[in-house]
């Protein structure tokens, strides 16, 4: 496994982790970025929040893990993978969690006409969502906001809903890891979005149905014990977490040995 730092084209630098290409933003230059891609009218582009977890899963799925590699912009979500990205070569220390990506692109969004939608969760959660940040930026344009499904079934519908509602900028999709990245590798060609969003379960939290760990906890990257605790269930997802350690702390190792290089 080769670790390294490359650039994209937007000279952005990028930082290999477990052959996740991660990009060395900052959040306010994600958002930045977000939003000039959101009013590209030649194609679809799309953005992926990863975590330790996602790092595992591409390292089983290889039709994942081009998925991620192709994202235009990959950011890290989770508190390890920026911490692997500072060890190997990395500069932003910034953890950019769905829920502040949605916040921060919402925001600017208000001011700059661009049109949101919110796709995914469970119930009505994406339709609470909506009604939060238009009220806390009345300016917003929601054009969109409904749970969908995931599932191939319910594409075609889908796609012919959102292609109703003609341009939207940016959408923010919430189907969890896997299914979100690949509802939009299925459907991003066919439909007049301008940028994707994968967020995860962010919409739990904006909506208010699930409490977000406290900020210290959020700034010491501790957010994943907190959501152990509230959903212990969650166990059986974050069993992979020790595996990414252990794999991160060994080509780091195997990284200084190299560069190491004694006296004769």
């Amino acid at each position: 496994m080769v670790l390294k730092r490359s650039k994209n084209n937007n000279q952005v630098p990028k930082i290999d982790i477990l052959g996740v290409k991660i990009d060395d933003i900052s959040q306010n230059l994600a958002v930045q970025k977000v939003l000039e891609l959101a009013k590209d009218n030649k194609k679809s582009h799309y953005v992926v929040t990863v975590n330790s977890e996602f790092v595992m899963l591409a390292r089983k799925n290889r039709q994942f893990l081009k998925i991620l590699n192709e994202a235009d912009l990959a950011l890290a979500d989770g508190a390890g993978v920026v911490f692997s990205k500072l060890i190997f070569g990395g500069k932003v220390r910034d953890r950019i969690t769905g829920v502040n990506l949605i916040e921060k692109i919402c925001q600017k969004s208000a001011i700059r006409a661009i049109r949101i939608g919110f796709l995914g969760g469970f119930g009505n959660v994406a339709a609470m969502v909506a009604k939060r940040q238009k009220s806390t930026n009345p300016n917003l344009k929601v054009v969109f906001a409904q749970s969908g499904d995931p599932s191939i079934g319910y594409d075609l519908r889908l796609k012919r809903q959102l292609l109703q509602l003609g341009r939207i900028d940016v959408l923010f999709v919430a189907y969890g890891m896997g299914r979100q990245e690949f509802w939009v590798e299925r459907n991003k060609d066919d439909l007049n979005i301008g940028v994707f969003i994968g967020v995860g379960g962010a919409f739990d939290y904006l909506s208010m149905v699930k409490k977000r760990a406290p900020e210290f906890l959020q700034n010491w990257g501790m957010e994943w014990f907190w959501r152990l605790l509230m959903e212990p269930t969650r166990i059986w997802r974050m069993r992979v977490l020790p595996a990414f350690l252990i794999l991160i702390l060994w080509f780091w190792t195997i990284k200084i040995l190299k560069l190491y290089k004694p006296y004769k």
